[in-house]
């Protein structure tokens, strides 16, 4: 069973620029949720923890989940703050997003929902939004020692911007204390680039360059994480344990669409680990469940049929 932790949410979309739009399309996100959904259509066990407002929008959330197969018994829904919704604006020249927080900011357990909901487990997965507050960053670490007290693996999924933060920034002192834990983590460039990008060195490199993505592989490592995989679109994914480090090719025949697709490869690389495939098979599952999510429009694609041909 995979555990994951984190944002459920709306993304409230708009093909027109925020300052005069007026139509707008609801679509269920989160990415642990997404990873969550895709892995049970895979056939894998997954078990959600998060909170959602006690409103229509959170219903249809847990409703899509427990469809999937995934087990809501950890998420809960909170009567004072709505789900959180994210607003994006989709646009050719100016793409940008915006966050309403809501009630993923008030995920809290205690001692016993968190052993209990470890019952099982073989992995926990939470993403960057679980430590954008002090009291979120608390919670994972409590279930991140834990975990690894019971031999779990733990994986962190790095999607770390500035706008998520209490602070409004990036707040790598927390980033860097949570990667030492990490046994899986699957940057995209963009991720590394808000987390590593800063310095002199990297500025001075290419915008897209074989030297940059080793520096970024190399800085997770540097940091405590055993394994690395960094997507990087159309130039595939870089995946690396400290000791080897493969180019993984991108498996896409035709991109429509590219959201969804970080998500299905995390499903499909779970997907490998689970059934036993070592970490650079298991890779080379995730880009091509990830290859074949891009040739539809949304996140929302039903990857069942897949499970058995990968």
């Amino acid at each position: 069973m995979i555990l994951f932790i984190g944002e459920l949410l709306a993304d409230i979309i708009t093909e027109e620029k925020f300052d005069t739009a007026e139509h707008f399309v609801l679509k269920i996100g989160g990415s642990p949720g997404n990873i969550a959904r895709y892995s049970a259509q895979l056939g894998i066990q997954t078990r959600m923890i998060s909170k959602v407002g006690k409103d229509p929008i959170g219903k249809r959330i847990i409703f899509k989940l427990i469809n999937d197969g995934v087990d809501v018994s950890y998420i809960k829904e909170d009567s004072l703050n709505g789900t959180t919704l994210v607003f994006v604006q989709k646009t050719a020249e100016s793409p940008d997003f915006f966050v309403v927080r809501g009630a993923d900011r008030y995920i809290e357990l205690d001692e016993d929902e968190i052993d209990k909901a470890l019952e099982g487990a073989k992995i926990v997965h939470f993403s960057c939004w679980m430590i954008t507050f002090q009291s979120l960053f608390e919670t994972t670490l409590r279930i991140v020692k834990k975990a690894l007290e019971r031999g779990v693996s733990v994986s962190f999924d790095p999607n770390c911007r500035d706008k998520l933060f209490e602070c409004s920034k990036v707040n790598n002192d927390r980033v860097l204390q949570i990667l030492k834990y990490i046994n899986y983590s699957k940057p995209s460039f963009d991720d590394a680039e808000a987390i590593f990008g800063t310095t002199k060195r990297v500025k001075d490199m290419n915008e897209f360059s074989m030297e940059k993505v080793k520096y970024y592989v190399e800085q997770f490592h540097a940091y405590g994480v055993r394994h690395v995989v960094l997507t990087a679109g159309k130039y595939g994914a870089f995946a690396s344990d400290g000791n080897n480090f493969i180019h993984i090719p991108a498996y896409a025949k035709n991109v429509v669409d590219a959201t969804g697709a970080g998500d299905g490869f995390w499903a499909g690389m779970y997907y490998g680990l689970i059934n036993g495939y070592d970490f650079f098979k298991a890779c080379e599952i995730g880009s091509k469940v990830a290859g074949y999510i891009v040739g539809f429009v949304g996140a929302d694609v039903p990857i069942s049929d897949l499970r058995g041909k990968l």
